[in-house]
């Protein structure tokens, strides 16, 4: 071998040498030292392994996982502090077994994409700021109590917070926010928490497009105001005092094309103000809607009743009823408008003592309380505290329900073709 090829050789064996020493230097860096040497605006990109340590992020920077790096703390601090920080993104994390993966301080412009957390106490809290993204996460509590775990996304004090297309399950609350102003909640699913969606001393809520199941309550507004709930996915919240939502001293809320199904209550509200409850669909709840505490200014039209064990009940209000479709109407439509000719009682007289004494629940489909129900309906009685739509729907309102009903009929038809044809193969094979 000549000279210059031994030389060549040396060069490329030192070469790779040194960027093994330097790989292997760097791999060993800890999670800190990794984002100091990472220049503000950079990227880093996090080796495959495991990280049992805590962080601080000042400075814009992005961060991005993969399918091996697994992220834990070492105490009971989060494993990402970001704090006084402007332009931060973290992407495609994992997390395991810590009291809190991500916390946000006094930050602006965060965005947190496609984070996995399992096994926590709680998840991601932001505090004091701004323009923050949650979007694609997934998080998983620790076994126990309500009051032993944490809350899975939780934000305070803050402005402009979107949360998108997060699934959490098995918290405190899956998504707490408190003092918050303009925020979006929207394609989140929550379930087997306490609360689905809290709401406190917010203004500008938009909650759209969620699927809430298996909670105590599904969306709890409290001291909040402006507020749009639409198009969610409300079943199974079937505890003793649950609900679907509960809206307490709120006011200027739209709740619209929300479906509400197996629940122990689908809305429970009390002082509720200027309040529009239209369009959705109440089935199979024990009760579809509760108003107590002198509700004022609130509407409920053309809502779908079908398949609750009462629809409507109060203890005195001044809400409007009117349009809705109930499935135990029995009046008739004469003049063939749509519209039945006869008001619809949505309170009997049974239904205003249960409000008042909630054990009464017990006898609501005994002999005695069926016949009292049917006196009610003879006499026409318009009490105080009865809530009477005077234009009940003979069809349900909902184009939804509309379709929803459409495509059960479909299946019915084709099983019965089909074990029709199935009856009719094995006859001929036996001939």
């Amino acid at each position: 071998m000549g000279d210059t090829s031994l030389r060549r050789l040396h060069f490329w064996i030192a070469f790779f040498a040194t960027l093994f020493m330097f790989t292997l230097s760097a791999s060993a860096d800890t999670l800190q030292q990794q984002i100091d040497k990472t220049p503000a605006g950079g990227t880093l990109t996090l080796f495959d392994r495991e990280y049992m340590e805590t962080a601080v992020i000042k400075k814009p920077i992005t961060i991005i996982g993969g399918e091996e790096p697994l992220l834990m703390s070492d105490s009971d601090k989060p494993v990402f502090t970001i704090k006084n920080a402007e332009n931060v993104t973290l992407k495609g994390l994992h997390f395991l077994q810590s009291n809190a993966a991500v916390v946000v301080k006094n930050s602006s412009k965060i965005q947190l994409d496609k984070l996995e957390m399992i096994q926590m106490f709680s998840g991601v809290q932001v505090y004091d700021s701004k323009d923050v993204t949650i979007k694609g996460l997934t998080l998983k509590g620790i076994d126990g109590q309500f009051a032993s775990k944490g809350y899975g996304l939780a934000v305070f004090k803050s402005s402009n917070v979107t949360l998108d297309h997060n699934d959490v399950t098995s918290v405190q609350d899956a998504y707490y926010l408190e003092h918050t102003k303009d925020v979006t909640v929207t394609n989140n699913i929550a379930t087997d928490s306490r609360y689905g969606l809290h709401f406190m001393y917010a203004d500008g809520i938009k909650a759209e497009h969620n699927t809430l199941k298996r909670n105590v309550t599904g969306i709890m507004l409290m001291l909040a105001k402006n507020a749009s709930l639409r198009y969610n996915d409300i079943s199974l919240q079937w505890d003793w005092n649950s609900s679907g939502f509960t809206l307490y001293n709120a006011e200027n809320i739209v709740a619209e094309n929300n479906v509400f199904s197996g629940n122990r209550t689908g809305i429970l509200s009390q002082t509720l103000k200027n309040a529009q409850i239209q369009h959705n669909i109440f089935s199979s709840n024990q009760t579809a809607i509760e108003f107590t505490a002198a509700d004022k200014n609130n509407t409920v039209t053309n809502n779908d009743f079908v398949g609750n064990i009462l629809n409507i009940r109060s203890d005195g209000s001044d809400s409007r009823i009117d349009k809705n479709y109930y499935d135990d109407y029995d009046g008739n439509d004469i003049d063939d408008n749509g519209v039945g000719d006869t008001n619809y009682v949505a309170l009997q007289s049974f239904g205003q003592w249960m409000v008042r004494e909630p054990a009464y629940q017990y006898f609501i489909e005994s002999p005695a309380v069926i016949m009292l129900n049917q006196m009610d309906k003879q006499t026409n009685r318009v009490e105080t505290n009865q809530l009477v739509d005077s234009t009940p729907m003979m069809e349900p309102t909902s184009a939804f329900h509309k379709e929803y009903v459409f495509h059960l009929w479909s299946f019915l038809i084709g099983l019965i073709m089909l074990t029709g044809a199935i009856f009719l193969w094995r006859k001929g094979v036996k001939q």
